[in-house]
């Protein structure tokens, strides 16, 4: 059976506003997403395993090529790569985790990612509107992370590049929440102009 995304069936005018720079969402469906749980020394094994360098605080991102983990809290993290990883990446870290009691759970196909792009204030204020953090560049500049809400969906939001006054922020959410963001997000964007794109 063919896979669907989350925001398949989403006809794109329903959510576009008019503007001469809009935002634009995209969706990033199929990736590989393991949220790995365990003490601070297991986290940075599994990283070491995977290929990884270390995420030692709360916040960091560690990345090579496509493959990267998100450190959301002292003791979780979350392993992202291409669609079709996880069954590799599982097989070398759920012994690991097993033997040390730490915890592996595979998030692939309950979750999506919506990325935003755009003038980067026009970014940052659209994130704002739902989000309860402190989103200036100052405190969440490009290769930062942060579990937190935005219109009361629970998200994980990452600052994943920076570059001439623009900014893409990728949202880890749940697949069946994953509308409801896209609708608020098309709101809260809607001054600065706002467009889905496949």
């Amino acid at each position: 059976m063919a896979r669907i995304s989350a925001l398949a069936r989403l006809d794109p005018a329903a959510l576009a506003s008019a503007g001469t720079d809009p935002l634009v969402l995209r969706e990033v469906p199929f990736l590989t997403r393991l949220l790995l749980r365990g003490d601070e020394a297991l986290l940075a094994l599994a990283l070491e395993t995977v290929g990884l360098g270390p995420a030692e605080r709360v916040g960091a991102v560690a990345r090579a090529g496509e493959r990267r983990a998100l450190r959301l809290g002292p003791d979780r993290l979350v392993l992202l790569d291409r669609p079709g990883e996880e069954v590799g990446l599982e097989a070398r870290l759920a012994p690991l985790l097993a033997e040390r009691g730490g915890g592996l759970v595979d998030l692939s196909e309950a979750m999506t990612t919506l990325a935003l792009d755009g003038p980067e204030p026009a970014v940052r204020a659209t994130l704002a509107e739902g989000c309860p953090l402190d989103l200036h560049a100052r405190a969440f500049p490009a290769g930062r992370c942060a579990a937190s809400l935005y219109g009361k969906v629970p998200v994980w939001l990452e600052a994943v590049e920076a570059r001439a006054g623009r900014l893409r922020v990728e949202l880890q959410v749940d697949r069946s929440l994953a509308l409801h963001l896209a609708g608020h997000l098309a709101l809260a964007g809607r001054e600065f102009g706002f467009r889905l794109e496949s």
